[in-house]
C-alpha cells in the first residue's frame, strides 16, 4: 500500500512546526511529507531588525531546514497552482519545465506578504524587513549613507544622509528604531566628520502609546528608554506619502 502524501506548502513557523509534529505521529513509511518552501531555511522573523541593525550575523536568523526536518522531502521549487479538485499541486523544475504533483492532504502555511502600497510612494522608497536579505540590504543602505555623510561639504544633504525614519510603534517598529539607532550611535565615532547630534532617529506612530499590545508601565518604560536613546517619537500622527529625496523605513 503506498504511503499517504502530505503536502506542505510554507516552511515558516507554522509549516516546519506542522511537519516536525506530524512526523512524530506518522512514520515515514506511513506517510510521505513535502515542504515546499522557496529558501532552504526557516527564517527567524523577530529577530531581522537586530541583523539590520549588525547586533547578530545572518546565520544566527536562518535554521536550515533539511538540518531542522531530516525525515521531510523539502523542495524549494514555488507552487504556481492548486487544483482542490483533482488533489494536485503545480510547480516549475528548475529546468523551467512545469511539474505537477498530487497529495491526500494539503497544509497551506505560506505566511503574509509586505505590502507596501498602502501609503503612495512607499513601494519605491521604503525598505521592507521580510527577509534575510532585507536585513542585510537595509543594513548597507545604513553604512552607505554613513559614508557619504563623512565626505559631503553639504550641511542640507549631510542632514538628509543621517536622517531615518521609521514608520509604526509596533513591536517590529519599535525594534527596528532601537536597532537603527543603537547602529548609527555605536558606530559614528569610527567617522572624522560625523557626531552624536549630526544623527536623527525618528519613529511616527499613528498612536498616542507605543507598543499597544502591552501594558501602560511597559509602553511608558520602552518611551523613556527611547527618547533617553536619542530616538525622536512623533506621536499621533500619521503618514500621507512618501516622495524622492526621503526614505522611510
Amino acid at each position: 500500500m503506498a504511503a499517504t502524501r502530505l503536502v506542505i506548502v510554507g516552511g515558516g513557523f507554522a509549516g516546519s512546526k506542522c511537519a516536525k509534529t506530524l512526523r512524530k505521529h506518522f512514520s515515514p513509511e506511513a506517510c510521505e511529507i513535502v515542504l515546499f518552501n522557496r529558501e532552504n531555511h526557516m527564517v527567524f522573523h523577530p529577530l531581522l531588525a537586530e541583523v539590520a541593525g549588525a547586533s547578530i550575523n545572518p546565520d544566527a536568523v536562518a535554521a536550515p531546514l533539511r538540518q531542522m526536518l531530516p525525515t521531510i522531502h523539502c523542495r524549494t521549487e514555488e507552487v504556481q497552482h492548486i487544483d482542490l479538485n483533482a488533489s494536485e499541486i503545480a510547480y516549475h523544475g528548475y529546468d523551467n519545465r512545469p511539474r505537477t504533483m498530487t497529495y491526500d492532504h494539503l497544509v497551506l502555511s505560506c505566511g503574509s506578504a509586505v505590502n507596501l502600497g498602502t501609503v503612495p510612494g512607499m513601494a519605491d522608497h521604503a525598505f521592507p524587513l521580510k527577509t534575510i536579505g532585507d536585513a542585510i540590504a537595509l543594513r548597507l543602505h545604513i553604512m552607505q549613507l554613513l559614508e557619504k555623510a563623512e565626505v559631503c561639504e553639504d550641511e542640507a544633504l549631510k542632514h538628509h544622509y543621517l536622517s531615518f525614519i521609521i514608520v509604526g510603534g509596533g513591536f517590529s517598529g519599535v525594534e527596528v528604531a532601537g536597532e537603527i539607532n543603537d547602529l548609527l550611535r555605536g558606530t559614528h565615532r569610527f567617522f572624522h566628520n560625523i557626531s552624536d547630534e549630526d544623527l536623527s532617529v525618528t519613529l511616527v506612530h499613528s498612536r498616542d502609546q507605543l507598543l499597544p499590545e502591552i501594558t501602560p508601565s511597559l509602553r511608558d518604560f520602552a518611551k523613556t528608554k527611547m527618547e533617553r536613546a536619542g530616538i525622536n517619537l512623533a506621536l499621533n500622527a500619521r503618514v500621507q506619502y512618501v516622495i524622492s529625496g526621503a526614505r522611510s523605513h
